[in-house]
């Protein structure tokens, strides 16, 4: 663990560590309820980031409290009925058959970077809206949307405001969504964790070898990409290990160089943890489903 502290300025700690992070992910008294502001740059993060993902003063669900109105329940309905369509995605059906294409290298090298943010933004899309058409100006808004809250460097974020155009690409998606806020964070941050994803894939194809000597859990474990960071504030003081924390800090848990250290399911979606992602069954299933329809080819 890191901790970053300057009295009356700034008090970060910070953890890319799997076992740090599992052990601080269990601590009832870190949460999202981010209401302590007395650390100026620590306050200056959590504006940019709970500005940049709530629409209307309403918070997404990836940064409200566990205890708020009505979280639970509606993470544990979309966990639900999106693990339910889990097995159909892994057998690799049609509608992954661009995808696939991508993954083959049978997409013009001119339209790759375009194109398979496209692809993979319908698909995630149309988990919540079946009429979901991916156009370029849904694409570009979804990446103004991933870089607004991306970075916790408090001296990056310490000039940055929060933009007419972070606005304009949240309303641009919530109303392909019918204002689903869990929807608009999956079309517009965590889809860009599945571009990636289906990049490496790609890096793995063009191996001819791999192609018959990977299954498609095996690919899926490789290619699961983690979120960078997450926040968490504790609710009181507290101490995890040696590393003493107060109200004021602000914890990080950087889950994608953990992730990257041994990679694994449980540590990417957060599984053991209250905050579990609710595609953490149907993310593997689908990246399943593309090597299959790929190597079918």
């Amino acid at each position: 663990m890191k901790r970053i502290r300057i009295p009356g300025v700034i008090d970060l700690l910070i953890s890319s560590d799997r076992s740090e992070i599992e052990s601080l992910a269990q601590d009832p008294k870190l949460d999202r309820w981010y209401s302590d502001r007395s650390v100026p740059i620590n306050s200056r993060i959590l504006g940019q980031v709970l500005d940049a993902l709530q629409i209307g003063g309403k918070r997404f669900p990836t940064v409200s409290a566990k205890d708020a109105p009505g979280r639970a329940e509606a993470q544990e309905a979309l966990w639900t009925r999106l693990s339910a369509m889990a097995p159909a995605y892994s057998a690799g059906p049609d509608d992954l058959s661009d995808l696939a294409a991508f993954v083959r290298g049978d997409v013009p090298a001119d339209q790759v970077g375009l194109q398979v943010g496209l692809m993979v933004q319908r698909v995630v899309g149309r988990l919540f809206n079946p009429e979901f058409n991916a156009t370029q100006e849904s694409w570009n808004a979804a990446v103004v949307l991933d870089a607004a809250p991306r970075s916790v460097n408090p001296l990056h974020l310490a000039g940055l405001t929060s933009t007419k155009n972070d606005d304009d690409a949240k309303v641009l998606l919530a109303g392909m969504v019918a204002g689903d806020l869990a929807a608009v964070h999956a079309i517009g941050i965590a889809v860009h964790n599945l571009v990636s994803g289906v990049n490496l894939m790609q890096q793995l194809y063009a191996d001819p070898s791999n192609r018959s000597a990977l299954s498609p859990e095996a690919v899926s474990g490789r290619c699961v990409v983690a979120p960078a960071t997450v926040l968490r504030q504790p609710t009181a003081p507290d101490s995890a290990g040696t590393e003493q924390f107060d109200i004021g800090t602000l914890v990080a848990l950087k889950l994608q160089n953990a992730n990257l250290q041994t990679r694994d399911a449980d540590m990417a979606f957060m599984r053991k943890s209250w905050s579990r992602c609710p595609a953490e069954q149907w993310v593997p299933a689908l990246l399943e489903g593309i090597w299959r329809r790929a190597c079918q080819a």
